[in-house]
């Protein structure tokens, strides 16, 4: 079964990327960097490039793309946080939709942190 899983150099990713290959699935990681057990192919988690062919008949993608959230919740870490998920979840869609042979399961996950733009840019602000 081949995987593709955009945003999967992460803590998250690493687990998920080693467990995958080690059941001897084809993993294939979207990235703008960092390193992984798998092969990695180089996104911006914005646009559609050449990337995108990847996703054209693989068996399932796995979204954990996103900022990390290790950082202090100020007005300008809370919008890359949000814009970097809503980002990337459109353009994994467009490249779905796009795909002749699409995958039959989308998995979309972000992560464990819970945040609120209000209420956290009310007491950082």
């Amino acid at each position: 079964m081949k995987v593709v899983i955009p945003g999967g150099t992460g803590q998250v990713g690493g687990v998920l990327v080693r467990a995958l290959r080690e059941r001897g699935h084809d993993v294939v990681v979207l990235a703008r960097g960092g390193r992984s057990d798998a092969r990695v192919v180089r996104w911006d988690g914005r646009t559609l490039g050449d990337w995108a062919a990847e996703i054209d008949g693989a068996d399932a993608v796995i979204n954990l793309a996103g900022r990390s959230v290790n950082c202090r919740y100020d007005k300008t870490n809370l919008t890359e946080m949000l814009a970097s998920r809503i980002d990337s979840t459109r353009v994994v869609g467009r490249a779905i939709e796009v795909a002749a042979r699409p995958p039959r399961v989308w998995l979309q996950a972000s992560t464990a942190t819970i945040y609120s733009t209000v209420s956290t840019l009310r007491t950082t602000s």
